[in-house]
């Protein structure tokens, strides 16, 4: 548990509610942010709890990332409904646009009314575009708010591709995130660095409806892959100590025919899973459960997605 000000920080590694048990388990005052509670967004002002997400029961395309909801809530003026209690900030990752999302909480007075830092908004709206996208968003990786986008996760980005993060436990993810916020708060006062993208992969399977990838280089990886014609895929996320999969299914849009939903189903049966404890996601992107990755072969997975696509 973080303590800042006003807002009590609770990082719960890899679980995920349903509203019904946000609601039985939180006091008034809560936030779920990115994922912790299943079903989309929800707001409850007259009770004072509030899910902002865009990965389950959204279209994803047109959904708002987590950080951009909780940027609007803030210019709606959601700190009138906060009043001066305490407010409980619920969070089961520390991903770039959780931590967007926190720190923009965090720092509210600096982003309520009219205020805006131009060059925040700037890198507001690129993670926006690609956290909505599942990082399939066209651009140039050597546009210079990529490189600072890149140095300001790139605590994360590391953790995320080394393994470490499916098995990280809440002082690790607490960890995480004052790492991440501290570098927001560096890139707010133009203090920043920037990094070069790594785009490193490692291409397993390529056919003519998707590609299956090992993505070396995490969530950068991706970028490059989208950016040099993927539309579809069936990646390698990381590799847990314990010899699990970490893997992530998504397409560039929902314009492109590729049975997203479906395989979640597919890949459940075939682990005796349910898209609450295993395979699951949005429309356009999701993947293994957070808690416990696939025990699936990747050549297995591969011949699941090919059985559906020949159905």
């Amino acid at each position: 548990m973080i303590s800042k000000g006003q807002f009590v920080i609770h990082v719960l590694p890899r679980v995920a509610w349903s509203w019904e048990e946000f609601v039985a388990r939180t006091p008034r005052n809560s936030v779920a942010l990115d994922g912790m509670v299943r079903g989309g967004p929800r707001l409850d002002v007259a009770n004072r709890r509030f899910n902002f997400d865009h990965h389950d029961g959204v279209v994803r395309d047109a959904t708002m990332s987590t950080a951009m909801q909780v940027y609007v809530a803030l210019k709606g003026g959601i700190t009138q409904a906060f009043g001066n209690e305490t407010v409980h900030l619920w969070i089961n990752d520390t991903d770039q646009d959780t931590s967007h999302a926190v720190w923009f909480l965090l720092r509210n007075a600096d982003f309520e009314g009219t205020k805006s830092v131009p060059h925040v908004s700037r890198h507001l709206a690129i993670n926006d575009k690609l956290d909505v996208t599942g990082g399939s968003w066209p651009m140039k990786l050597d546009r210079r708010i990529v490189r600072q986008h890149v140095w300001v996760f790139e605590r994360y980005t590391t953790l995320r591709k080394t393994g470490a993060l499916a098995v990280a436990t809440e002082a690790q993810l607490e960890d995480n995130l004052e790492a991440n916020l501290r570098r927001l708060d560096l890139f707010l006062m133009n203090q920043g660095e920037e990094s070069e993208p790594d785009i490193r992969s490692d291409i397993l399977y390529r056919g003519p409806r998707f590609l299956m990838a090992d993505e070396i280089g995490g969530s950068e990886a991706r970028w490059h892959l989208f950016s040099n014609g993927m539309d579809a895929f069936v990646n390698v996320v990381a590799r847990r100590p314990d010899g699990r999969l970490v893997c992530s299914i998504g397409r560039r849009s929902s314009y492109i025919p590729f049975p997203v939903m479906g395989l979640y189903d597919d890949l459940n049966d075939a682990e005796g899973l349910t898209r609450e404890t295993g395979w699951g996601g949005s429309d356009i992107v999701g993947g293994s459960s957070r808690l416990l990755g696939t025990g699936l072969p990747i050549d297995e997975i591969r011949r699941i997605v090919l059985r559906r696509l020949a159905a």
